[in-house]
């Protein structure tokens, strides 16, 4: 079952908000209908980037804590065109990009897991995980942006990185008419499908009413592009360790598969000796070529109304709507890490061997090339009012309520995505060639058999070679629910002192839907020449020009392309006539597992209902005649979580003896619909978290702040869910996963000293040392040996099992078998027997095998997140900002150091402990402001990182890059802009344990945007 969100609405909430309303209405009224006007004031609003410099230098110098901030250069023109852009200008801000684009935020080394967004103060909903996805908000809307990175009682928790707090325009606070429309061409030269121009436009509107107590607002965006990703990536590097032959021989448990002897004679600098070192095999060679097309809606409305004075009410409705499709090319081989290599040549750095040269001769035999449809639609709508009341010259109250979604879900009769694959199986020889600052080069020589069974080298690829392969559809949604009360209240002393205080309560439903079906003819199913008409010739060459490698003579250049749902087509027909793989699920409506299907395996929800509430003081006074501004809160909560899911219920296992492959077969009921079962775990916790902050000004616009504060992120949602998922099933058992959600939050203490000065108008200079010591981390912990499912059995050391490897081997576990000789021997021996299945004859005997009661139970190794794991991070942020007296020159700098107490030992050939995404960071923003001229270059620098602590770890290299944005000012209403990302076309390079050991090397291109903006 799943439960519906349904907020309880307190009669404590609704009587606050009935009391506000109307008792300040009745107080007010007579007042506010005798009371002179006041005459209007024309205000002069400074806009330009001097303007939204000062303006975010003001939010620094008057914060409580640590707190940095950007604030658009005039309505509906924010510094970049995307938010994550311009949040990392800010010191402490990295930020991780998708298809050239800012999307997440990582703070202080702290991932976008660790860091929450909230809009206008309320938390807003994501799709999967608790990061927010910047890419799914235009920049036009928005009013200024605010980085929390120290705790503040009456801030919403879950950052342990920082709170970003998004705000957006209100019409109140902009009287009279205000109004601007931009249009602009967007320039993407990545594409090879699309269209290279494509155009975005944007409108903001804004008027008040009744003398400025009425207003409304709406701002609106809307932008096609059309883009390109291209790269070279490798599955991975698997580090393995050095073993005689004779350990190979004698099948000694050191020789892990694919293990290469010392001494290989086919090995160009190799060690002759065991050494204690890894080296690492590469898995393939994929070249990958991306189109997509994004189509980003977004608007918001905002009512406000101001009967009196004292009281003002807003409504608003945000809608954000992100569509993606993509079309995906692959060219690629695989090398068998079973198979001798040939003419392999390594290089050594300290214990880590990385081949420079690969070669495999007569293993894998596919030349495998794909084709995928990917299209998804992210959707987020959010309703909601505030009621703030001045109760009195010292005391402020204010009601917020908001009901918000976020959906992700699939955009095409594909479902989320769908991938076909082709092959020729011709590939006689695969060499890689790996460079330490380059793109891996795949080289491929292809043969034919004649009739007497020998092979001839050919020179090119052929249509008439090739047969259906493999293919995948996917369906996944994901949704979340928000609905969120809260109540803040503010009483000033007449010292100016004051006391905050709040309650609230937030209700978050997260839903996470997935189905997957596949089938497994990676081996190539049908006649070669059966898809020859449907396949169009294409190349790689060129794409890549720049890039060190590219060019190369021996490089493989040319593949096929198809169109998609006539290779669907095609293969449906082949199936009809007999030729197949098998399914994994339930065939999909369409029945031949060539289409999504949305019987999900996997449903799951999670709920989490937290109840909080906070006070906090300020006094302010002096200290040997110093201004001392002291802020001291604590905040309550209190969490539930609730965690449902429909996961499948096996009910056999069955093993395919000559290929080794065990599936697990879901139950079905009569009508031939998989079976579900249902799993139910909660979970509850509550905390206390202090804050402190302290401030003093040393001498004139000289400050020194200091906190202290305690802050949580909550597990992410995958950790929380409960549902088991089944990974594999082998000989020596299977592997699982599921969710805790009884995990506790992550815990951090966190303390931070700056001093800043703030020297002349727009100008300033910071320094601050920051440290977190984080509690509760989580791991994952691997419980084995399992018996998860009561009546599923596995063949595996049965009694059939037992009698065969006791007739092959004699009884001494000494002496190895071959699978085909338990082929051989179970179909001469055990063929009717319960349970065993026998087809094919000779050099075709196929033998399926059904674990029966009376067999061992299949186990499973449980991987389960478990709070277990401690850490410190600490780092300085180092700030400058400087404007050239009335020259209308400035420039920006600031510098990010951050350093943790665990480091990734690549001589370990294991998975690790460590946090990832750590890293210094750098900007540099060089601008001029003056006579209608506008010109800003900002140089963004990101140290390299650790991405994945995995046994197969990953680095991302040091990445820079340079952006531009140009306008000039014809007059107060029109001017014109320019802007250019990634000016120098930087790449992204990630790599293994070596930079050798290269896993993807993505193209970057530069983009531009050309536009007109009016205001009225």
């Amino acid at each position: 079952m799943v439960h519906d969100l349904k907020f309880k609405r307190h009669l404590l909430a609704g009587s606050i908000a009935l009391v506000i309303a109307s008792s300040a209405y009745s107080q007010d009224r007579e007042l506010a209908e005798t009371a002179d006007r006041e005459d209007v004031i024309e205000e002069i609003v400074v806009t330009g980037i001097r303007a939204s410099l000062q303006r975010s230098m003001d939010i620094k110098r008057d914060s409580k804590g640590v707190v940095d901030g950007i604030s658009a250069e005039d309505i509906g023109k924010f510094p970049d065109t995307n938010l994550a852009e311009s949040l990392q200008r800010i010191t402490g801000v990295a930020i991780e990009r998708d298809r050239g684009e800012g999307s997440k935020i990582t703070v202080r080394g702290f991932g976008p897991d660790f860091n929450i967004v909230s809009f206008n103060s309320r938390q807003m909903p994501t799709t999967g995980g608790r990061s927010f996805d910047f890419g799914n908000i235009a920049s036009e809307g928005i009013s200024a942006v605010e980085v929390y990175k120290s705790g503040r009682a009456n801030v919403a928790t879950g950052g342990i990185g920082a709170v970003v707090n998004v705000k957006t325009s209100k019409p109140l606070e902009m009287p009279g008419m205000r109004a601007v429309v931009s249009a602009k061409g967007v320039h993407d030269p990545g594409t090879r499908e699309g269209n290279s121009f494509n155009p975005e436009f944007a409108g903001l509107f804004s008027q008040t009413f009744a003398e400025d107590t009425v207003g409304v607002a709406l701002s609106l965006s809307s932008q096609t592009r059309d883009g390109g990703t291209q790269s070279v990536t490798t599955q991975n590097f698997m580090g393995r360790t050095f073993v005689t032959q004779e350990d190979i021989d004698n099948n000694v448990s050191a020789a892990e598969w694919g293990s290469i002897p010392v001494g290989d004679p086919s090995a160009i600098n190799f060690p002759t000796e065991v050494v204690d070192g890894i080296y690492a095999i590469p898995t393939n060679i994929q070249y990958n070529l991306d189109d997509f097309r994004r189509e980003r809606v977004n608007g918001q409305l905002t009512f406000q109304w101001r009967p009196i004075d004292t009281l003002t009410g807003t409504l608003d409705y945000t809608y954000a709507e992100n569509q993606i499709n993509t079309m995906h090319q692959d060219l690629s081989a695989w090398f068998d890490p079973g198979c001798s290599t040939r003419e392999s040549e390594w290089i050594q750095e300290g214990n880590i061997w990385s081949p420079t040269t690969y070669t495999q001769v007569g293993c894998a035999a596919d030349n495998l090339q794909g084709v995928g449809l990917y299209a998804t639609v992210d959707e987020n709508k959010s309703a909601g009012f505030n009621i703030e009341w001045q109760a009195s010259d010292s005391l402020t109250l204010n009601l917020d309520y908001h009901d918000s979604s976020g959906e992700s879900r699939p955009n095409s009769k594909h479902g989320s995505g769908g991938s076909m694959a082709v092959a020729a199986l011709n590939r006689i020889t695969t060499h890689g060639y790996f460079s330490s600052d380059g793109m891996p080069i795949l080289e491929i020589q292809l043969g034919e058999r004649n009739s007497f069974n020998q092979i001839s080298q050919v020179d090119q690829i052929d249509a008439n070679d090739m047969q259906l392969s493999g293919s995948s559809f996917g369906s996944f949604n994901n949704r979340m629910d928000v609905q969120q009360l809260q109540f803040d209240g503010e009483y000033i002393f007449e010292e100016g002192h004051s006391i905050s205080f709040g309650i609230a309560r937030v209700e978050v439903a997260n839903r996470g839907q997935s189905k997957g079906i596949a089938r497994n003819a990676w081996s190539g199913v049908g006649v070669p020449g059966d898809i020859s008409d449907l396949l169009t010739i294409d190349s790689i060459e060129g794409v890549f020009d720049g890039i060190p490698g590219s060019g190369d003579p021996r490089q493989v250049t040319d593949f096929f392309t198809w169109d998609f749902q006539a290779l669907i087509d095609r293969a449906e027909q082949l199936l009809r006539n007999g030729s197949h793989g098998d399914v994994v699920g339930d065939g999909g409506p369409c029945l031949t597992g060539f289409c999504p299907s949305y019987n999900f395996d996997l449903d799951e929800v999670t709920l989490e209902e937290s109840n909080s509430a906070y006070i906090q003081t300020h006094w302010v006074g002096d200290f040997y005649d110093k201004p001392v501004n002291i802020y001291y809160g604590m905040r309550y909560e209190e969490t539930e979580v609730h965690s449902e899911a429909l996961v499948p219920l096996y009910d056999r296992v069955e093993w395919s003896i000559v290929d080794n492959r065990f599936n697990l077969y879901q139950q079905k009921d009569s009508d031939g619909n998989t079976v579900q079962g249902f799993s139910e775990i909660d979970g509850a916790y509550s905390m206390f978290l202090p804050s402190f902050d302290f401030d003093i000004e040393l001498i004139e616009d000289l400050i020194f702040r200091a906190s202290y504060s305690l802050t949580v992120t909550r597990p992410v949602y995958n950790d929380l869910k409960g549902a088991l998922i089944i990974d594999y099933l082998g000989a020596d058992g299977g592997g699982g996963r599921r969710g805790n959600p009884q995990l506790l939050p992550m815990e951090s203490s966190n303390i931070d000293f700056s001093l800043e000065w703030y020297y002349d108008e727009g100008s300033y200079v910071s320094a601050g040392f920051w440290s977190k010591d984080v509690d509760n981390f989580i791991v994952n912990q691997t419980f084995e040996n399992q018996p998860l499912f009561g009546d599923l059995f596995t063949p595996i050391d049965g009694d059939l099992y037992s009698q065969a490897v006791e007739a092959l081997t004699g009884g001494d576990p000494r002496f190895d078998f071959d699978l085909g000789d338990l082929n051989e021997y179970y179909a001469e021996n055990f063929a009717n027997e319960p349970g065993v299945v026998v087809t094919g004859e000779g050099e075709d005997t196929e033998v399926v095998v059904t674990g029966l009661a009376g067999d061992p139970i299949a186990i499973f190794d449980v991987t389960i997140p478990v709070n277990q794991r401690e850490t410190q991070v600490e780092g300085w942020e180092l700030m400058a900002q400087h404007t050239f007296a009335d020259s209308g020159f400035g420039f920006q700098a600031n510098y990010t150091i951050v350093d943790g107490n665990l480091d990734y030992d690549i001589n370990l050939n294991e998975e690790q402990w460590v946090v990832p995404g750590m890293s210094n960071t750098a900007n540099l923003v060089g601008f001029y402001d003056k006579d209608g001229l506008q010109v800003r270059f900002a140089l963004n620098w990101r140290d390299q990182f650790l991405a994945s602590a995995a046994r197969d770890p990953l680095f991302v290299e040091e990445y820079y890059q340079l952006d531009m944005n140009i306008s000039y000012e014809v007059n107060d209403e029109l001017s014109f802009f320019v802007e250019g990302i990634n000016l120098t076309e930087e790449h992204q390079r990630i790599h293994g344990r070596s930079t050798y050991q290269l896993r993807e090397f993505a193209i970057g291109h530069a983009r531009y945007n050309l536009g007109v903006r009016y205001a009225f």
